[in-house]
């Protein structure tokens, strides 16, 4: 892939992200783009110029540092979340089956209370949300590879 090909795939990507309404995730991605990398060019010293602060300097991200962090970013976002969401439903199942409760964990901001936005935690949503997330996860990583070749 060229620089052209990352920079296509790098928007196609942000395409699919805003269509699911995770914008957040671009403006992170781009934030983390803007300020660089931080690489350590201690290696390029004489060994005999070397102190003992470590020498660091900031660098552009290439094009395809750029495709694979958001990538990343994504599968953190999607993925990572629906291994705690998993971890809270198991602890929601658990103590709610002795008390007969529903377990619901409810989500608003101040000025949304009256608009009951809220997550349903059962075992069929979370196992389906479970497997939605591992074929996105699978994707990624295909990609992932094409990238890397």
């Amino acid at each position: 892939m060229n620089n052209d090909d990352y920079q296509s795939l790098y928007y196609e990507v942000e395409e699919i992200i805003n269509q699911y309404k995770l914008g957040w995730i671009i403006e992170q991605v781009n934030n983390s783009i803007h300020e660089g990398k931080i690489v350590s060019i201690e290696d390029k010293l004489a060994k005999k110029n070397r102190e003992k602060t470590p020498r660091i300097k900031r660098e552009d991200y290439t094009d395809k540092e750029k495709v694979l962090l958001l990538l990343e970013a994504f599968e953190t976002a999607i993925v990572n979340t629906l291994e705690l969401e998993q971890e809270i439903g198991k602890f929601l199942m658990q103590d709610m089956s002795d008390l007969q409760l529903e377990p619901r964990i409810k989500f608003y901001t101040e000025e949304d209370e009256d608009t009951h936005h809220y997550f349903i935690f059962n075992n069929n949503q979370i196992n389906l949300r479970w497997q939605e997330a591992r074929r996105l996860q699978n994707l990624l990583n295909d990609l992932r590879r094409e990238i890397e070749e």
